[in-house]
């Protein structure tokens, strides 16, 4: 009886504090981000300097609002944040230089991977560079960009409106101009923070939607009998509903369907591997599924993050 040949193990993420490996992607598009809210802040308190004052009283001033003022002022600071966040989705500095890039370096690892595994998908792909240059990639990564490239523009007009409501209210208020740069200087914080949500999460989100897409293709044109395989960063403030996912394997619907819940993919660094798999189900080589739930089962021991902790029964009313 012919004994079934155990294919190599699927490659493990080569930093299991940052399995998704985007980390420094994010903290780059996080300073370009920070850097263009410095220049929208800048821009606002110029904005303000044009607007004619006198101090009436202390603490006190008053601001001659004359209408078409206003209204050009606000409009071309309308026209340079987009010009800053959004321009168009061709030519978004965030798409091109963070999401694509996420999104080609997760296509690259699903085909090193898969390819490692399966003669089958070695020889059906070709190379690397001929599948990013195919049009099914081509779809895919449109898809994922256009996701993203919604998410700039919510971040766009957030902070068109509320940069004008601070300037507005402080001068409605006859708040003197120091305080009203700094009103706008705290906005622009909160302003900073979501943008780089934004950053954690979509360049992240880029790479494992590569990964699925790829796999999922995978299993369409040659028929490969797959599933993912959960990798967590394990850290301190890992969420319990991903720590306990580590070294377990899903079908492609299960992990989609987890991140469009709950808010999974927001700050996540999960990420996962295929895997291959017997008509069961079951990993061709399952050494590589032991060792991410050993390594799961060791950091669970030591007890010392909020996962680890075990959830205390709810009182009864």
């Amino acid at each position: 009886m012919a004994t079934r040949k155990i294919p190599p193990q699927a490659i493990l993420p080569s930093n299991a504090a940052d399995p998704a490996g985007t980390d420094r992607l994010e903290r780059g598009a996080m300073r370009e981000f920070a850097k263009r809210m410095n220049l929208v802040v800048r821009a606002y308190i110029q904005a303000l300097e044009q607007i004619p004052s006198e101090q009436v009283v202390v603490n006190a001033y008053s601001y001659d609002l004359i209408p078409g003022v206003i209204n050009a002022l606000f409009s071309q600071m309308a026209n340079y944040i987009d010009d800053l966040f959004t321009m168009d989705i061709r030519s978004n500095w965030f798409l091109n230089s963070y999401v694509e890039v996420g999104y080609q370096r997760g296509t690259a690892q699903a085909f090193a991977n898969l390819a490692r595994q399966s003669p089958a998908y070695e020889a059906g792909r070709n190379s690397l560079i001929d599948l990013l240059r195919s049009q099914a990639y081509g779809r895919r990564v449109a898809m994922v960009r256009a996701r993203a490239f919604e998410e700039m523009k919510g971040l766009s007009g957030g902070i068109k409106a509320d940069m004008a409501r601070v300037l507005a209210d402080g001068v409605g208020r006859g708040l003197g101009p120091r305080n009203i740069a700094k009103n706008l200087r705290s906005q622009a914080g909160i302003e900073t923070r979501r943008a780089n949500k934004i950053a954690r999460t979509e360049v992240s989100m880029a790479l494992r939607r590569a990964k699925w897409d790829e796999e999922a293709e995978a299993k369409a044109d040659l028929g490969l009998k797959t599933k993912l395989l959960h990798f967590s960063a394990l850290s301190p403030t890992t969420r319990r509903s991903h720590a306990v996912r580590h070294g377990r394997l899903y079908t492609e619907d299960q992990v989609r369907e987890f991140y469009s819940q709950d808010g999974n993919g927001i700050n996540c660094k999960c990420s996962q591997t295929a895997v291959l798999v017997d008509d069961d189900g079951k990993p061709l080589n399952p050494a590589v599924v032991e060792r991410a739930r050993a390594t799961y089962q060791k950091l669970k021991a030591r007890g010392n993050s909020t996962w680890t902790q075990t959830k205390r029964p709810k009182r009864k009313a």
